[in-house]
């Protein structure tokens, strides 16, 4: 997950809910899609839009990203979590694409 790092320091600019996955955009441009079941604990994932990326954890088949304000969203990463092939795709601008399946 250390290519997650990246994102640290990052603010959301715009989530978008697309069939069924979620597209999350950065201020640079950067874009993380997931796939895989989440859950934020906030009652929307648009609660998200305009706050910034504090950390990012691995812990125990979940990847938590931490927001200012002590929010956060946890995406599963164990089995049972997957919808499909990939659990998230990575994408920034003049570089190839992480997958994580």
């Amino acid at each position: 997950m250390a290519t997650l790092k990246i994102l640290i320091g990052l603010i959301i600019s715009k989530i978008e809910e697309v069939h069924d996955y979620i597209q999350i955009r950065f201020s640079d441009g950067t874009t993380l899609c997931i796939f895989n079941k989440y859950h934020c604990d906030d009652s929307s994932i648009h609660m998200l839009e305009g706050m910034k990326v504090k950390s990012i954890e691995e812990i125990d088949n979940k990847v938590m990203i931490s927001f200012e304000n002590n929010r956060f969203l946890s995406i599963g990463m164990a089995d049972d979590d997957y919808n499909g092939p990939e659990a998230m795709v990575l994408r920034r601008n003049d570089e190839s694409p992480v997958v994580w399946n």
